[in-house]
């Protein structure tokens, strides 16, 4: 091979990865901005934080801790069955989030109600309760003692009620949390949701685009 000839085949080559360069940064999806999540209600965490270990009860009467968290995408909130307007809106929205999804993005996200309070929603209430929004929802409930754990380590307020009163309401946050795959504590979606809008951002979230 003459001395031509491989400074034509080291520019080729150069050139092609340019060229390559180039087409993969046109593709890539761009990385996801901070303000424009913000805007959709979605604040995600530079590092995720842990979730500690809790010994709670499923919807389906089984035992529920961590490890449920972990393998697929979560979106957890805190309510209560009994609720007359928050809980039931924030449902029906998490059920329109996820009709919205691409399937196989559905497929890897789990919503789950937790419950607080545990007063009154048994196993049996809460299954009954997410049944009617038929979206494959989950639920927990357990001791006060576990629930204020798992409230605590994500940033969920709520003030127990007066049980001695009929027809007691629960004060409580309306964030959604988001835990990733590894069961961590990735962030959060302020309410009012935006049903739409989050249907197109999860995904690439969970992505990690």
């Amino acid at each position: 091979m003459s001395g031509v000839q491989k400074t034509v085949l080291v520019t080729l080559a150069a050139v092609a990865l340019v060229i390559g360069a180039t087409v993969n940064k046109v593709l890539r999806p761009a990385p996801l901005d901070k303000a424009q999540l913000s805007q959709a209600g979605i604040f995600l965490f530079d590092a995720p934080r842990p979730i500690p270990e809790v010994q709670m009860i499923s919807a389906k009467g089984e035992n529920w801790g961590k490890a449920d968290l972990q393998g697929q995408w979560n979106l957890l909130f805190f309510g209560y069955t009994f609720c007359p307007d928050i809980c039931p809106t924030t449902m029906a929205e998490l059920r329109q989030v996820s009709s919205g999804l691409p399937e196989d993005s559905r497929d890897q996200l789990q919503v789950t109600m937790v419950s607080v309070d545990p007063q009154r929603d048994t196993p049996e209430q809460m299954n009954s309760y997410l049944s009617f929004f038929n979206a494959g929802f989950t639920g927990a409930t357990g001791q006060p003692s576990e629930l204020a754990k798992l409230a605590q380590a994500l940033s969920i307020a709520y003030i127990e009620p007066d049980t001695s009163q009929d027809n007691y309401l629960v004060d409580h946050s309306g964030q959604v949390v988001i835990v990733d795959p590894q069961g961590r504590y990735a962030g959060f979606i302020r309410p009012p949701l935006k049903p739409t809008e989050l249907s197109q951002w999860l995904p690439r979230i969970m992505a990690g685009q």
